[in-house]
């Protein structure tokens, strides 16, 4: 029968082995988590590549787009430019026609109301 020293080493030596299984499992378990991990962050960093350069592109055809939007609207305000000038020079020719109008009509007014005047003088219908 063993004495007991011997069993007391015996029980060492098998806590020490169950140690080292121990450790080898969670050496194993560990090198799988970091092997899993890293793969899942080649494949966010890749994610976010992708990402990056669509946000890029996004940007680029943002930029084109307002480019075009700019030229559009320069072109739309030159055009108003232009009409709003021709419009200011239709009212000006219209108002002056529209004076001379008015000054040839009080013309034939005036003559008009001098050859009543005269017509009713002739015929006695007003003192004149």
């Amino acid at each position: 029968m063993p004495s007991g020293d011997d069993q007391k080493v015996e029980i060492l030596r098998m806590i020490w082995e169950e140690m080292k299984a121990v450790k080898a499992a969670l050496e194993s378990q560990l090198t799988a988590t970091r092997e899993e991990l890293g793969a899942r962050i080649e494949q966010t960093n890749a994610r976010i590549e992708q990402t990056n350069k669509n946000l890029e592109s996004l940007a680029q055809q943002t930029d084109a787009n307002f480019k075009v939007l700019t030229g559009r609207i320069t072109e739309s305000e030159m055009r108003l430019a232009t009409a709003t000038t021709e419009l200011a020079a239709d009212v000006h020719v219209l108002s002056d026609l529209i004076r001379g109008w008015r000054q040839e009509h009080r013309e034939d007014r005036a003559g008009l109301e001098s050859r009543v005047a005269r017509i009713e003088a002739e015929l006695g219908l007003h003192p004149g």
